[in-house]
């Protein structure tokens, strides 16, 4: 009974720990309100070349294991919820760090690489749909 209980302990935590929405910082801009959400996202790698309106920046620090793309789609929801219909985006992503790790089992240790997650930088943006629609 007592295996059970612990069983059930660890699947919710499991469970608990994978629902957990991603975590978006989110700064305010002179744009902020302005807009009502945008059914589609532009993702821009560079600013446009023509007239646009700040809304927010916004930073998703991804745990280790997390994949860029699903970091990457959470930026895109979130500045589509703040009425955007464009996304700058600016990967920031360091690169993979050696670490050195003990095996208990063996008393050795072993070098191995940490691969932090994604920190994604995007800056939502609102252009108009003259603009938008090139």
């Amino acid at each position: 009974m007592r295996r059970m209980m612990v069983c059930w302990a660890a699947l919710a935590a499991i469970v608990g720990c994978a629902s957990e929405p991603l975590a978006i910082e989110v700064t305010h801009l002179e744009g902020w309100g302005a807009y009502q959400p945008e059914p589609f996202i532009q993702v821009l790698q560079s600013p446009p070349p023509t007239s646009y309106v700040p809304i927010a920046r916004l930073v998703v620090n991804g745990a280790a294991g997390l994949d860029r793309a699903q970091a990457l789609a959470a930026l895109e929801q979130r500045a589509r919820e703040l009425g955007a219909n464009a996304l700058i985006v600016t990967d920031q992503t360091g690169p993979q760090m050696p670490s050195l790790t003990f095996n208990p089992s063996g008393g050795t240790y072993g070098m191995g690489t940490s691969s932090p997650g994604p920190r994604i930088l995007g800056e939502a943006i609102h252009m108009s749909s003259a603009e938008t629609a090139s």
